[in-house]
């Protein structure tokens, strides 16, 4: 294909094919930018003399021949537009999809993180083993007592308008008055609430949440049922059943949280629930070899006695031998 006077004539009338519309276009763009290698001043001539010669010979469709080239460099312009559009909305949708991304593996962790920050931070978990008590004061001026084998998590600045601590195991509460900002106790199963007041909850027994008021008011349901509640006063106990239902008794709460001024205080129980709760209170193991000895109930009350002092009394009442060596006694 060579560069004539009539191809350059249809290319500005706009009357070239695909093909010839690249090839002039090509010649057009090599003489404009390396015209000292590919161009002479025959080629150039060419070029003005074509063109002067379509404005002479066709005044009638110059305007045309004008607006065609117009439309198709615009047309070109906008192939170009089309196609930087196709590619700028595939790398938009990719940006987005990568910023969505982000966006949500940010915000997972974000909260993920304050979650674990809240437990981690804010809450400091508290324990006590076998053989051990502990007193814990918050920081509205509440008072935890904790007896052996149990877990709290409390705060440690209480925040909001609650004031919310987790329960595992057995402890007292003496909780300051607020009547801004109700106190709530967790357990696995159940939920305590009050503004002021002192209890014990115990959740040792499997698939039991006991409560017993030793002053004030409280309001205990199961965890996530508020229906199923019932308001408690002094010297009111409740359980907490494993089928969900709610028991209340009437007793002597002074004499059953007892062991929160470090007394031991028995009532007619058995000598097998007396060992229950003498093993984990001084961390021994105790071992009986006379099974008569299990089903026999007796009532006493010690403040904070040695384990020797203990047995020696125990066996003084029941009538049994006993030894002890280092962490086991054994009672014949």
């Amino acid at each position: 294909m060579k560069i004539t006077k009539e191809l350059i004539e249809k290319y500005y009338l706009g009357k070239c094919s695909e093909e010839e519309r690249l090839f002039v276009e090509r010649w057009m763009k090599s003489s404009e930018d390396e015209e000292s290698k590919y161009t002479t001043r025959a080629i150039r001539k060419l070029k003005r003399e074509t063109w002067e010669e379509i404005k002479l010979t066709n005044k009638s469709s110059f305007l045309e021949a004008d607006q065609a080239y117009v439309r198709q460099t615009e047309s070109r312009k906008q192939g170009r537009i089309i196609s930087l559009n196709t590619v700028t909305r595939r790398y938009a949708a990719v940006l987005l999809l990568c910023i969505l991304s982000f966006s949500a593996y940010f915000t997972y962790n974000f909260y993920a993180v304050s979650e674990n920050t809240q437990v981690a931070d804010l809450y400091q978990t508290v324990t006590t083993l076998r053989g051990e008590k502990r007193t814990v004061t918050l920081s509205d001026g509440s008072t935890i007592k904790m007896n052996y084998e149990t877990e709290i998590r409390i705060p440690e600045q209480f925040e909001g308008n609650q004031r919310v601590v987790y329960l595992t195991g057995h402890a007292h509460f003496d909780v300051a008055r607020d009547t801004e900002r109700p106190f709530i106790i967790y357990t696995e199963d159940s939920k305590t609430q009050v503004l002021g007041t002192s209890f014990g909850i115990n959740t040792k027994e499997q698939g039991k949440t006991e409560i017993i008021v030793t002053s004030g008011r409280v309001a205990f349901s199961e965890k996530d049922q508020s229906d199923n509640l019932v308001t408690l006063t002094v010297n009111d106990k409740a359980i907490l059943n494993p089928n969900k239902s709610i028991t209340t008794y009437e007793v002597e709460a002074k004499k059953l949280t007892a062991w929160k001024e470090n007394r031991l205080a028995f009532y007619d129980q058995t000598v097998a629930e007396i060992i229950g709760v003498i093993e984990p209170w001084y961390d021994v193991k105790v071992t009986i070899t006379n099974p008569d000895l299990l089903s026999r109930e007796y009532t006493f009350v010690y403040d904070n006695p040695s384990l020797e002092l203990l047995i020696e009394r125990m066996s003084i009442l029941a009538k049994f031998e006993y030894r002890i060596e280092g962490k086991r006694v054994i009672i014949e």
